[in-house]
């Protein structure tokens, strides 16, 4: 015989869990098309369908609904990228530098095409791993060293081929290869670029970047 006070906390425990979805999923449609200072947790609770102090009952701020929904896009996003990448790794011609370069490439024009999905809620998004006082940064720091990370083995691959300059720390021009990005995502607005121009500035930068370090086969 099941004991009446599991039931009680299981149907609890769904019923918070569907009141979370539900707040996600109303966050997500209206970031959908708006910027996040253009939303308000009011309209997210109505979206809902909850009150607005059952809001904060689950989020503890405007910012955590940010984190929850174009978080987890960046999670899917990061997936497809590296799966990508690992296909690419797979077939890839082991004397060409070059390749290895657009493998790279490769990865950064996705986060460009993802970011003209919404360039002003992947700014504020991105941003988050720079204050301090988020409570979210943990989460975007994390994502941002799985980039580094994939490109530090890129470029340690073509330095065990002899294609990259091995005097180099892969690990350091992977850290300036995100730098790149998030710069120029940076520099978009308070610049004043248009920014369907994101990848041809991320593209000349990490061109500019890595092109240098190939080993150009003539020469040795």
């Amino acid at each position: 015989m099941s004991d009446p006070g599991v039931q009680t906390l299981g149907l609890r425990a769904q019923a918070k869990a569907e009141v979370f979805r539900r707040i996600r999923e109303a966050a997500g449609v209206l970031l959908a098309d708006r910027g996040f200072d253009q939303i308000t947790t009011r309209e997210v609770a109505q979206q809902a369908g909850i009150g607005e102090a059952t809001l904060f009952r689950y989020v503890a701020s405007k910012e955590e609904l940010l984190t929850l929904v174009y978080g987890d896009q960046m999670d899917v996003l990061i997936e497809t990228l590296l799966a990508a990448d690992d296909v690419s790794a797979a077939t890839d011609d082991p004397s060409s530098a070059l390749q290895l370069c657009a493998r790279i490439k490769a990865l950064y024009q996705g986060r460009s095409d993802f970011y003209l999905t919404n360039p002003t809620n992947a700014s504020r998004y991105l941003r988050q791993a720079f204050e301090i006082s988020s409570p979210n940064r943990e989460r975007t720091m994390a994502q941002g060293d799985r980039f580094i990370a994939r490109v530090t083995e890129i470029l340690e691959t073509g330095q065990r081929r002899g294609l990259i300059n091995s005097r180099v720390e892969a690990s350091v021009v992977a850290q300036n290869c995100h730098g790149i990005f998030i710069h120029e995502v940076d520099r978009t607005a308070t610049r004043g670029y248009l920014p369907e121009t994101i990848w041809q500035r991320v593209s000349a930068r990490l061109d500019a970047q890595l092109l240098v370090l190939v080993i150009d086969p003539a020469q040795h």
